[in-house]
């Protein structure tokens, strides 16, 4: 099982994880020259998953870790990659790098070695998206402050590798697989849910997006999951309707939150 851990020496954030990951834990990162946003599958060795190591960018520059799968959700590809098209997701090793980011955190937190972050999901965004395995980006935000600080790499390096670790001798528990539909771009509502133990998440697709049946069926062929949760007041009349119409064609369960 081979976990390939992406870092870019353009990107002040990917160097600093990669540093700790190297330094303090022994563990190869691959390394490439150009912006991640920026790579395809071609400039990869062949892996079972693909976990990229980034910076996070924001207006509002707050503190921030997070997790989410990339991928384009409709046409817009102002970030890269193809126009509807997102990458394999895989819910226990998003849901597993979220519990860990947030517990390595906390403890950080309480030792007064790191100040005060926000640990959440972001929705599906952003390039690449034509790669064949279960991918997944971990982020320092959200400004040069942060991308560089030595404890915040520390923390996304101990939680990647314990995740690592964990699905490789399958040290987990068995929840329920879900795909997320609803809310804002950190998904609150689901990041809560996953932090509370209750599900494991995938993809998690917000209300500014209106995604098509195509992309709707990516969906549930890119990634392995038991059913999909509908943010009932955080997603548009219309969305709603055509998302059950689809769940319920394709025989995919399905529940309001």
């Amino acid at each position: 099982m081979k976990f390939l851990l992406i870092a870019s020496n353009r990107d002040p954030a990917s160097k600093n994880i990669a540093k700790c990951i190297r330094e303090e834990f022994g563990v190869d990162v691959f390394e490439v020259e150009k912006e991640l946003l920026s790579i395809t599958s071609d400039d990869l060795e062949t892996a079972h998953y693909y976990i990229f190591l980034s910076k996070h960018r924001s207006k509002a520059g707050k503190p921030s870790l997070t997790v989410h799968t990339p991928g384009n959700l409709t046409e817009n590809n102002e970030f890269g990659g193809n126009p509807k098209e997102v990458c394999p997701s895989d819910a226990i090793l998003n849901t597993l790098l979220l519990k860990n980011i947030y517990n390595t955190y906390v403890e950080f937190h309480k030792l007064g070695k790191i100040g005060n972050f926000d640990v959440s999901f972001e929705v599906v965004h952003h390039s690449p998206t034509d790669l064949k395995a279960p991918t997944v980006f971990v982020e320092i935000g959200s400004t040069e402050k942060e991308w560089r600080l030595k404890e915040a790499g520390e923390v996304i390096a101990k939680s990647v590798l314990d995740t690592i670790e964990m699905i490789k001798s399958k040290n987990y528990d068995k929840k329920i697989k879900a795909v997320g539909f609803g809310g804002g771009h950190y998904a609150p509502k689901f990041t809560k849910l996953a932090l509370s133990g209750d599900y494991y998440f995938s993809y998690l697709i917000p209300k500014y997006c209106s995604v098509d049946e195509d992309v709707l069926t990516q969906l549930f062929e890119k990634t392995d999951v038991d059913i999909a949760l509908i943010d009932w007041k955080g997603c548009k009349g219309e969305d709603k309707k055509r998302y059950v119409k689809f769940f319920e064609k394709e025989g995919i369960k399905w529940e309001k939150i």
